[in-house]
């Protein structure tokens, strides 16, 4: 698995408009909202070029892992590539957790640089031991999304596939308070999003802004979610086979 895992690291990292991508598109993002438009919704003025650099920071990541991982899969099947794997002994295991562990550290440059320009651009002043805090937990919070985006890549084709991680994406994204904090949300609907995917990656990088540690609960949920899609696509590449 090492070999294979290798392979998809330098694979990933050969591409240079897939990086271009995952860096640019979230640090355009978190541009637009705090140095170009600056809409600050009410009464969440305090930290919010701070609540939003996580927020895009992590926005970035986990479509990065999505759509990075999903598509790469879109192209292996096409080429025929999962029928090559299925003569090797690398295990199916094997290869969902090499491409989790490829897509995590695919997103990791468009974390690092969102964050720089908080800082540097928006002037973000947090503790120093807090920056590799955020980097570390948001860089978690990318497992369950690279899981999704392989167990979408092997259920569906072609822009079919393209279609239901957009989908997937941006409606998780909303839900999951990325582009509007779920405090300004309905009640219903809060308590909802407050257990979807995207809030629960990105709510640990949040609290740590205060300096409050994660919760056991959220945690636990985070992790439910990442073995419930890994599993999803472990039995989606076992059924591509």
């Amino acid at each position: 698995m090492r070999s294979y895992l290798r392979l998809e690291i330098v694979r990933g990292l050969r591409n240079p408009a897939g990086l271009v991508l995952l860096v640019l598109f979230p640090l355009g993002l978190y541009l637009l909202g705090t140095e170009v438009l600056d809409v600050v919704p009410p009464g969440l003025a305090d930290g919010f070029a701070a609540r939003t650099m996580v927020s895009m920071a992590t926005y970035g990541a986990l479509g990065g892992a999505l759509f990075i991982v999903g598509g790469a899969i879109a192209l292996e099947r096409g080429k025929g590539w999962p029928a090559q794997l299925a003569v090797t002994p690398l295990p199916a295991h094997g290869y969902v957790t090499a491409k989790l562990v490829a897509g995590a550290i695919w997103v990791l440059p468009g974390i690092l640089v969102v964050l720089a320009a908080g800082a540097l651009v928006s002037g973000v002043r947090l503790p120093p031991a807090t920056w590799p805090l955020l980097v570390a937990l948001i860089w978690v919070g990318v497992l369950p999304f690279a899981a999704l985006g392989i167990a979408i890549g092997y259920a569906l084709r072609g822009q079919a596939a393209n279609l239901a991680m957009m989908t997937v994406y941006f409606g998780l994204s909303v839900l999951g308070g990325l582009w509007l904090p779920v405090e300004a949300m309905p009640a219903g609907m809060r308590a909802v999003a407050e257990y979807s995917p995207a809030y629960l990656a990105g709510s640990p990088a949040w609290r740590a802004l205060d300096g409050v540690p994660p919760t056991a609960a959220s945690i636990a949920a985070l992790a439910g979610w990442t073995l419930l899609f890994a599993a999803l696509a472990l039995w989606r590449y076992r059924r591509a086979l």
